[in-house]
Order: C-alpha cells, then structure tokens, then sequence
C-alpha cells in the first residue's frame, strides 16, 4: 500500500501545559512543536515517568487543553475548554478563642456577599466551559480511539457488543464493519464470546477492534501492552500495525518498553515536558516498509483465498447435503415400491 504523508493530521505549535498546585506552578507540556501526517503508521511516545508523555496523548484526545500554544486537526483547530474556576474563600485570622463568637458573623456575612456577587460571572463561565467539554466530547467521538493498559471491556457483553457498543457512542452503528475489524485482529468466530472467556492477548485485540470499528483516524495508546508477555506482545503489536496500514489510521503508542521501537515508524522522546528527540523507527526504514509491504501482500493473499475458499467450502458442504438427501428419498422410494412379503 502506498503511504501517504503530504496531508496533516497533527500539527501542535507552542503547546504549552501548566499545572498549579500548592501556589506552585509545574509545566506538564513545555513547548511541544509536531507535526503527524496522515499515513504515519504507528508512532512511539518514549520518556521517563513524569516527562509529559501521558499528558501529550490527552491534549492530542482533547481531554485536556493547552494552556498557551494551538492544536490543529487535518487543518482545524481542535475545541478547547478553560480549566475549572477555583474557589476562594474569605477569612478572618484566628482571634483569641474568647472573641471567635464575634468574629464569625462577620466572616459568614463577607462569604455571603463574595457569592452574590459572584454568582452571574461563576455561572456563565460554567455554562461556557460546559459547552467547551461538550464539543470536546464531539471532536473524541469522531476522531479519536483509544487503547488503555486496562482492556476495560464490559464484562456483561459479547466481543461484538463490546465493539458495536464504541460505534454506537460514535453514532455509526455498523455491525458488517464490526466483525470485519473483529475478523482482522484475529478473533473470527469469537465474536459471541464473552471477556471473561478470553486471554489477556485476546481481550486487548477486541480493544484494538472496538477503537477503531468507528473509523477512528488517530489511535492513541497509553501502555496498551503494559500487562502482556513479551509473545504475546509481540502478537498484539503485529496486529495493530497490520491494521493501522491497511486502515490508514496513525497510531500513537506511550511506552516504557524500548523493544517496542522495532514496530514504530517514528519514536519521539520526551523529557520534563519537552521534546528531546525524533527519529525513524524501523518500521520507518527501508527495510521496514519492505517487510510492511511483503507483509501486506501476503495477508491481501490470504484474504483472496479465504474469500475463494469460503464459498467454494459452502458449495461443496450443500452438494454433499444434497446428495446425502437424494439418497434418502431414493430409498424411501424404492422400499415403498418393494412389495410386501407373504406372512
């Protein structure tokens, strides 16, 4: 297949994501400038605990907003919503235990007045910064899939409703494309089955399907094979490059595993919310998108001879009920017609 990387997905300028706490302000994100094009297959997120890494795939999910800096998606700048008002309270320093009784009414009447007087601006704001969420929210359904370390499957439905469930929230209900993508992470026929019922491999596979049966066009990992052996880590990984190529989905996976750079086409690093480095992967080689393309020809073939094979197998199985049924009514036929032997 064909790459593709003239158009952007992603392009971040300046982003900028800072945190207060304690009076103290700390720089999640600081000045992160990106560029993902669509055609990126998958790209690997790798930096030390607190360097910004999860921080990064939320603004990039929108489920957080830079505090200085722009997002655009395929052009667009994604919606942002400002951070929650925080509440100030108004005291009185402690006075001598035996005067607190007069301190206090005037300390109650003060907080009563600051909320009169604040209650228009504070409830305009959370009406603005409810819609700001709520397109947020809009922006995730149709854009963005997502796999956790944690499957989080419900447990009470079957891998197809799992999967059929995320297309729902999406407003795409399909089911035809449903056990397609359940039938391209490897888990044909298995779709009645509950998570219960399945390995840990097997459940990040539908976790995989159900994230993209939306047609998501940006996945986004966070740890997703965190809970997996490297075998099965292995199976997992192949699986989601093997569909993110064939799909066109651009994949950005954080990770702590250095190993795992051996399926990225691109491995960025950060560190105290800054991008260190960005390099080609291996799968972002020559030799990489070789084995990619070989790869992706072999599985259109198995494709071809499972589509061949299907029908062929039907025709056969009914040719042989057939005849099986012609049997029988041949001799029920010919015992009719035997006559009946003299006692």
């Amino acid at each position: 297949m064909a790459e593709n990387y003239t158009s952007p997905l992603i392009e971040l300028r300046g982003v900028r994501r800072l945190y207060t706490s304690a009076g103290e302000t700390v720089a999640a994100l600081d000045g992160i400038d990106l560029d993902l094009k669509q055609g990126e297959v998958v790209v690997m997120l790798l930096g030390p605990s607190g360097s910004g890494k999860t921080t990064l795939l939320n603004v990039l999910s929108a489920m957080d907003s830079p505090t200085e800096g722009t997002y655009r998606f395929l052009g667009e700048g994604v919606p942002t919503a400002p951070d929650a008002l925080e509440t100030t309270r108004f005291s009185l320093p402690m006075p001598h235990p035996l005067l607190q009784p007069l301190v206090w009414p005037i300390e109650v009447a003060v907080r009563l007045i600051q909320a009169t007087i604040r209650a228009p601006s504070r409830t305009m704001a959370s009406r603005r910064r409810a819609k700001a969420l709520e397109a947020q929210a809009s922006f995730r359904r149709r854009n963005i899939g997502y796999v956790f370390q944690q499957y989080n499957l419900l447990g009470d439905l079957t891998v197809l409703e799992n999967v059929m469930l995320a297309q729902e929230i999406a407003g795409a209900r399909d089911r035809t494309h449903a056990m397609d993508m359940i039938s391209r992470v490897g888990l044909e026929g298995l779709h009645d089955r509950f998570p219960s019922e399945l390995s840990g491999g097997q459940q990040q596979r539908v976790a995989i399907a159900r994230s993209l049966a939306k047609k998501a066009q940006l996945l986004l990992g966070d740890e997703p094979t965190g809970n997996l052996d490297s075998e099965t880590t292995q199976q997992v990984m192949d699986v989601l490059l093997g569909i993110c190529r064939k799909e066109q989905v651009t994949a950005v996976i954080v990770t702590h595993d250095e190993s795992l750079t051996q399926h990225a086409t691109r491995v960025l690093r950060l560190d105290s919310g800054r991008l260190q480095s960005d390099e080609r992967g291996a799968a972002g080689t020559l030799v990489g998108k070789s084995k990619a393309v070989m790869k992706d020809a072999l599985d259109t073939a198995e494709d071809v001879v499972d589509t061949v094979r299907r029908p062929v197998e039907a025709a056969i199985h009914g040719g042989l009920a057939t005849a099986k049924a012609l049997t029988g009514v041949a001799k029920d036929i010919a015992e009719a017609a035997r006559p009946n032997r003299k006692e």
